[in-house]
């Protein structure tokens, strides 16, 4: 049985444009969507942890406490269980923002200087979506196909990757088309750890091209505004077209 494979990471912070992951959540189901293997593979991410994650008590972005991610081991420890998931099953693989979500698996690889797997997945983010109906967050598109994930804990990888999983679900049953199908049809929402690899190059290039830029300027450059504490560069990083 290949199925359908569906997954979701949290890092720990981004700093310096690479994600640190602290946890890697997945669902394994059969082509009619019954989950046969699900877990959330919480890590060390030996880094600190943005501020922001926590910054709200009633709003915390991580599903667990610093101190249960600490007492984990670190990546190298579920290495060969991730890169089986994702590259040595044979099952379709789908994820929402998949390029940030393969990134941070390269990330991940490189930091501990190990095999970076040959990733291909679908982006739901891309393609579960209409301009005057479907948009919005993973959440925000569950609840507009009446999707029900009141069963879920918020930031839990895995649970991120059911919700997935039933966006999915719930978009193939209202356009009456199998997740296969989907899949087929929409080759230029599947991206590949090449093309991470590419996009990152070109967004380096572009990066260095604008520090030229302003070394080339005559004088400091402009700065107004509230300051704000947070990195620029913690929250997320992006590398959609």
């Amino acid at each position: 049985m290949a199925g359908y494979l569906f997954f979701d990471v949290e890092c720990a912070n981004c700093f310096g444009g690479v994600g640190k992951m602290c946890s890697f959540g997945y669902v394994l189901t059969d082509e009619e969507f019954n989950v046969v293997e699900s877990d959330d593979i919480v890590m060390n991410p030996e880094c600190e942890f943005d501020w922001y994650l926590f910054k709200n008590k009633d709003d915390i972005k991580l599903a667990y406490p610093q101190e249960h991610f600490r007492s984990q081991p670190n990546f190298t420890a579920f290495h060969e269980r991730i890169v089986d998931l994702l590259s040595k099953r044979g099952a379709k693989v789908f994820a929402f923002g998949a390029l940030n979500d393969i990134g941070f698996v390269v990330s991940a690889c490189e930091r501990y200087s190990l095999p970076v797997p040959a990733i291909s997945a679908l982006d739901l983010e891309r393609v579960v979506k209409s301009d005057d109906e479907i948009f919005g967050s993973l959440e925000k598109r569950c609840a507009i196909l009446g999707v029900d994930n009141s069963d879920l804990v918020a930031h839990k990888s895995s649970d991120d990757a059911v919700m997935t999983m039933r966006l999915l679900r719930a978009y193939c049953s209202r356009e009456g088309v199998s997740a296969s199908d989907i899949f087929r049809k929409n080759g230029g929402s599947v991206f590949t750890t090449a093309r991470f690899l590419k996009k990152r190059e070109e967004r380096k290039r572009k990066k260095e091209r604008c520090k030229q830029y302003q070394r080339g300027r005559r004088g400091a450059p402009k700065t107004g505004g509230a300051l704000d504490r947070r990195r620029k560069d913690s929250r997320t990083i992006s590398f959609d077209d």
